[in-house]
């Protein structure tokens, strides 16, 4: 019964993520990316039988999917501009005012 539950919770989650994710390429990638990390997170099928030695492979798991997502956030901010290089460039070689008078 557990475990249907938090399969449901899971399933919510997912959609409420998709439902207010901004309606970008990039955007989408990264809710995806998180909804697919989420479940193995979420699911309980797997620590139902769980011992003391497999706790700090889930920790270390936990962790590594966090190290991930706010990689993923960093690299979604990321915004590249392209740089315009002029063709050809205007090169003065004497001053335009004239000189002094004395």
């Amino acid at each position: 019964m557990t475990e249907l539950i938090l399969n449901f919770a899971w399933a919510a989650i997912a959609l409420t993520a998709f439902a207010l994710a901004p309606r970008n390429r990039r955007a989408l990638a990264a809710v995806a990316c998180l909804v697919a990390l989420l479940f193995p997170i979420v699911s309980v099928s797997d620590d139902l039988n769980l011992d003391a030695a497999t706790l700090y492979e889930l920790l270390a798991a936990v962790l590594a999917a966090v190290a991930i997502i706010i990689a993923l956030v960093a690299m979604a901010r990321v915004f590249f501009e392209s740089r315009v290089v002029p063709a050809f460039a205007l090169v003065v070689h004497a001053d335009p005012r004239s000189p002094p008078r004395r």
